[in-house]
């Protein structure tokens, strides 16, 4: 059976079709004129069924992957004929649940973006969930408070994150690293995850104690209330992670292990601010949970952020819950919520 089959004879939630038609028409602004791909597994296929339609609906040539109709996984690297029908097309949206090892054909997808052209919306990990939240979020107004903060933290002298649970940080900026904007307005020859919502950076140092019990820095399952209960400790000096501590199980000693046996995998590359005001707490679903108002790191240096002086071979994201932004001794983040002054200036 074909892949595109396959997913056209998938029953879906009816109330999924909001967000996937946000998707298409409103942060890829598909039309007749345009050649999609669309890259999804076993568990997304609900999701990518709902895109599907859309994609019909707006009248785009489609071509459909399930990836392990396509290779085993883990895919470490990235099938010949998806790669193939990438650089054909206007379009293309990726899916997947993510697995560890994928990394390298995530980063080949990436790499296919700009010399392409393509229009990419990279929703890795997209639940049900999330297409209930995230994905229905007014982006045309979300840019206009990524506006906001980006002006915030171009004039920012000091930046300080802390959270309830024991989380204070201070954050140097790198005035020759791109302050970067994600609003979900994806033009040609571009990329953003989906759904969205965030500004982010590579810093020039952090320093402090991170709780993390929101997003684990690992792409293996980690219970999100068992997190919650037993955060992870991780300490950070000159902008390179020092210790990680506490935790689930083993979790603590795994991720050292990762950052340990990398190439700056203990290299803070990204502190990312979300935007997406919609949001009001972390549900479990990594792709969203980034963009919930606050302050998230990533260690290693994403895709996402130009590379300057510096790469790294892994990336690993982590997060709190109910983080609080100071910017020059001004609170502009209370707790996961953005003060009013700031949401203000966003509307006007």
């Amino acid at each position: 059976m074909p892949d595109s089959t396959e997913i056209e004879n998938t029953v879906f939630p009816s109330n999924l079709k909001r967000g996937a038609k946000n998707a298409i028409l409103s942060c890829l602004s598909v039309t007749p004129d345009d050649v999609a791909t669309l890259i999804c597994d076993e568990a997304s296929l609900t999701v990518a069924a709902a895109l599907l339609e859309q994609l019909s609906q707006a009248g785009a040539k489609t071509k459909v992957f399930i990836m392990e109709r396509r290779t085993l996984r883990p895919a470490v690297d990235l099938p010949p004929e998806i790669a193939r029908a990438l650089s054909g097309s206007t379009v293309s949206i990726y899916t997947l649940r993510p697995m560890e090892g994928e990394y390298t054909h995530r980063k080949e997808i990436i790499g296919m973006v700009g010399p392409n052209k393509l229009r990419h919306a990279h929703m890795i990990g997209i639940s049900e969930d999330s297409m209930l939240q995230g994905m229905l979020s007014d982006y045309r107004l979300m840019s206009k408070l990524n506006e906001v903060m980006v002006e915030k933290l171009r004039n920012a002298r000091s930046l300080r994150v802390t959270c309830p649970k024991g989380t204070d940080v201070n954050v140097t900026l790198d005035l020759a690293e791109k302050i970067e904007s994600a609003a979900g307005i994806i033009e040609p020859g571009s990329w953003e995850n989906l759904p969205s919502g965030e500004i982010y950076t590579c810093p020039r140092s952090v320093d402090g104690v991170y709780i993390c019990d929101g997003i684990p820095p690992t792409e293996d399952e980690v219970d999100r209330f068992e997190l919650g209960q037993k955060p992870l400790r991780i300490e950070l000096s000159g902008g390179r992670v020092t210790n990680i501590s506490g935790g689930p199980g083993s979790l603590a000693n795994k991720v050292l292990a990762a950052v340990r046996s990398g190439t700056n995998v203990d290299r803070i590359g990204m502190l990312g601010i979300g935007t997406n005001y919609d949001l009001l707490m972390p549900i479990g679903d990594r792709v969203q949970d980034q963009f919930v108002p606050g302050a998230y790191f990533s260690m290693g240096r994403p895709a996402a952020v130009e590379a300057t002086s510096w790469t790294s071979s892994q990336q690993l994201t982590f997060s709190a819950r109910k983080t609080s932004l100071e910017i020059d001794g001004k609170i502009i983040i209370n707790n996961g919520r953005y003060v009013q002054e700031i949401l203000d200036l966003a509307m006007d």
